[in-house]
This record gives C-alpha cells, sequence and structure tokens, in this order.
C-alpha cells in the first residue's frame, strides 16, 4: 500500500531469513574471488557517498506467488513509481506511489518525504504521521551523501550489506546507459534482520494490519524462514562513469519442510523484483498533497481499508 509494503510483503511472505544454500563448488568459487574486491569497491561506489545520485526517478514491480496458503492463493504484485530529488547538504526528499494487488482488490497509496515530514497521502489528501514515528522513519535521510541510497535505506534497502560472494558479469547497455553489471547470492540473515526492524515501524503505521500481515517477524519464524531458503539471489547494474543505480533485481525461493510448514503455513514461494532508476541528475520537484488531513482522520481511513482487504 506505501512504499515500504514491498519489502514488508517479501520479508513476512518470502521469508528470506537465510543464506541461499547454493554455496557452489570449489572452482565457483576461485572464479568469484578473483573480482570480489572489484565488485565490492563498485557497491561502496554505487550505495556509499556518491555526489552525482541526487535525482530521478524510481519504478519498480514485485511479484510474489505462494502455495499452501489460501488466503494468498492469488497471485500478489506490488508496484513502485516516484521521484526522488537531494540538493546540497538537505536530506532527501521523494514522493513514492505504491500499489498492491492483493486477494483479487488493488489498494494505493504514497509515502511523501518532504521537508522535516512524513506524510501519507490517500487521493488528494495527505496525513502527517507524527514526529515519534516519523523520526525514525527519516532517520536515513540524515546520510546526505548519496540521495538514492538514503531514500532506499528508508525502506530497509541496503543492498551493500545482504551481498554475498559477489561478481562482475560484465559491461551492459541498460535503457541506452552504458552500465557495469554485478551479481551475487544474499545474504538473507542480513536482509531479514534489516526487515525484522522495519516491520516494527509498519505496525506503528497499522500498515501491517490492513494487509494482513504479521505484525513482526520474530526469532522462531526467522529460524524456520532460515530453513526454508532454497535460493536468494540479487543483481545490480551500475552507471559505468557515475556509479549510480540504474537497475537492481532478485529473485528467491523458499520450500519449507512439513515441520516447518506448520510455522510458515504455506508450501512454496517464489519473489521476483526489479527496480529501475531513470532521469539520473535530473532535478526533481516533490510536492505534498494539496489536502491536509490529520493522523486522526488517517485512522478512520485505515479502518475502512482493513474491512477493505480481509
Amino acid at each position: 500500500m506505501f512504499a515500504a509494503v514491498p519489502l514488508l510483503l517479501i520479508s513476512a511472505l518470502v521469508g528470506c531469513g537465510g543464506d541461499s544454500k547454493s554455496d557452489g563448488g570449489s572452482s565457483g568459487e576461485k572464479s568469484n574471488a578473483a573480482n570480489s574486491a572489484e565488485v565490492r569497491k563498485l557497491l561502496r561506489q554505487t550505495f556509499g557517498p556518491n555526489p552525482k545520485a541526487t535525482s530521478g526517478k524510481l519504478s519498480g514491480t514485485v511479484d510474489i506467488r505462494v502455495k499452501g496458503a489460501p488466503r494468498y492463493r492469488d497471485p500478489v504484485q506490488v508496484t513502485l513509481s516516484g521521484p526522488f530529488n537531494q540538493s546540497g547538504d538537505s536530506p532527501a526528499e521523494a514522493n513514492l506511489s505504491v500499489g498492491l494487488q492483493l486477494r483479487g482488490g488493488a489498494l494505493g497509496g504514497e509515502l511523501v518525504l518532504v521537508d522535516d515530514k512524513v506524510i501519507i497521502g490517500l487521493g488528494s489528501s495527505g496525513y502527517t504521521v507524527p514526529g515519534s514515528i516519523g523520526e525514525t522513519i527519516r532517520r536515513p535521510l540524515a546520510k546526505t551523501d548519496n540521495g538514492l541510497a538514503s531514500v532506499m535505506a528508508v525502506f530497509g534497502v541496503t543492498p551493500q550489506r545482504w551481498a554475498k560472494n559477489p561478481r562482475i558479469v560484465g559491461n551492459e547497455k541498460v535503457a541506452g546507459e552504458d552500465t557495469i553489471h554485478g551479481t551475487a547470492e544474499i545474504n538473507t540473515r542480513r536482509f531479514f534482520l534489516d526487515v525484522a526492524r522495519l516491520a516494527k515501524v509498519l505496525t506503528s503505521l497499522r500498515i501491517t494490519e490492513i494487509v494482513g500481515l504479521p505484525r513482526e517477524v520474530d526469532r522462531p519464524a526467522r529460524q524456520a524462514l532460515v530453513r526454508s531458503v532454497t535460493s536468494a539471489t540479487g543483481d545490480v547494474w551500475t552507471g559505468a562513469e557515475d556509479k549510480v543505480l540504474r537497475k537492481a533485481a532478485f529473485d528467491m525461493t523458499l520450500k519449507p519442510s512439513s515441520k516447518d510448514r506448520r510455522t510458515l503455513k504455506f508450501s512454496s514461494l517464489t519473489v521476483k523484483g526489479e527496480l529501475n532508476v531513470t532521469e539520473v541528475g535530473t532535478p526533481q520537484k516533490i510536492d505534498p498533497p494539496r489536502i491536509a488531513g490529520t493522523f486522526d482522520d488517517l485512522q478512520t481511513t485505515f479502518d475502512a481499508l482493513a474491512e477493505s482487504v480481509k
């Protein structure tokens, strides 16, 4: 429903709680080691300090398929799009629209990060999140040396922490741009810890309640998820000249044992996602919703939304 929902869906449904089990043989390890230092440098340049990652537009899709869970028998799809912009020493701003197709219905909304505020947009109305919650959401934006990475970190997306056995594939064109393609297994233990922290924030916003997902990802669930991950891989395409992310993708599969199915409540799950970054370096204007509503007003709207997705 909001920009954080894709990650929560991945965590709560996909589970990415353990390292990928496809470790590969010794020959593959030797091949990976050949450019491991080079690709880790690339990740630091992409997600670390980068004065060229100041503005652009994000567009992404996550497709989730679950078997053995009647509540999610239909495919789930999340879409995300919107501009981000960072200027000088000011925190990055963004206006991200998210659509969620779930159980035959569709929901949509915006998460607006502007000035020192966090605003949830529904239609033409915007509802300011109280500071006690908003400050936690905005904390990554204090890092102003990479506007794109700071916006991604708001939602717990930190690919530089998750890369395991990374390697460079080669140079490729993405939307006409020269890029360097890197690939890696996903260190899903680290991934899932980041998601567990984010889940607490989403619960405080009632998003977990509205979309019918667990309000927390506790240790027993993580342990079951660790054992269930059969593969988890990710790819990034970084601008060859400016080292700004142009595209990211991931592919994950879980097949829990009969014992873990009793905890996880599904027999198999696959998730595929892709994020594209365009108009890099083009200044973007971030406008808040025109009509201001109170957080109490938002709770009334949330009550109706929670009923609509039951």
